[in-house]
């Protein structure tokens, strides 16, 4: 008979009463597991592994993908923010630096006779009936100078010193010429007066007929420009 309390451990030694006999312990442990076994055990652990790290692998790519997504997002957000802001700026800006470029730009032109008819004449032509209307052209003096000479270029200035009594006459001449106008400076405007004008700037035009006064000035031009850019009517 063997004590219960030598059954409570296999490592600790039991001692019996009398000497044992008619029993042996061939093998302890697990049962034996043949070849093909082991072979299907290994195979399935290999693939049981590789499943789950599969897996794992997968659920890590994939949460890799959303979070470069979502920084993708936001990054790409952050730019389209700066971008409508930059160009926000731009379109502020953008009226005062081209009208400020043009004014440096035209204030370093120097304007020609063809130049300044060609303006005269483009104004004109906004009128109907141009044959007909009797209108008023105001030019600074410079300008007006231009078209007089190409309208005479064979007049040639006084010298004076010969005549004084002529010399007198026609500095008195020329302090009232141009009060009623020059006329005949553009072929084919008979009814068109040209004056002089202080306040106005060479490139500058204003045309006044029945209907009112016409403003062909640089400067109104170039706010139309940058009404027309900001969308301020």
């Amino acid at each position: 008979m063997i004590l219960e309390v030598a059954t409570l451990s296999y490592n600790k030694s039991i001692p019996f009463p009398e000497t044992p006999a008619g029993f042996k312990v061939s093998f302890f442990g697990n049962p034996p597991v043949s070849n093909e076994q082991a072979d299907g055990q290994k195979t399935s652990a290999y693939e049981q592994g590789k499943a789950e790290a599969t897996a794992f692998y997968q659920a890590e790519i994939r949460k890799l993908r959303e979070e470069y997504a979502q920084r993708q997002e936001q990054l790409l957000a952050r730019l389209d923010q700066k971008t409508t802001e930059l160009v926000g700026k731009l379109d502020q800006r953008l009226p005062d630096m081209v009208v400020s470029l043009a004014e440096r730009v035209l204030g370093k032109i120097e304007l020609d006779a063809v130049v300044i008819e060609g303006i005269v004449k483009n104004m004109i032509s906004e009128f109907a009936d141009q044959d007909e209307e009797k209108l008023e052209v105001y030019l600074c003096s410079q300008d007006l100078s231009l078209l007089k000479a190409m309208a005479n270029p064979q007049k040639e200035p006084d010298e004076g010193g010969e005549n004084t009594d002529e010399g007198f006459a026609s500095a008195i001449a020329g302090i009232f010429d141009g009060l009623e106008g020059d006329d005949a400076l553009l072929a084919g405007f008979p009814n068109v007066k040209f004056f002089e004008d202080a306040s106005l700037h060479s490139g500058d035009c204003q045309i006044k007929s029945r209907f009112g006064l016409l403003d062909g000035r640089i400067a109104t031009k170039l706010r139309k420009v940058e009404e027309e850019l900001t969308g301020n009517d």
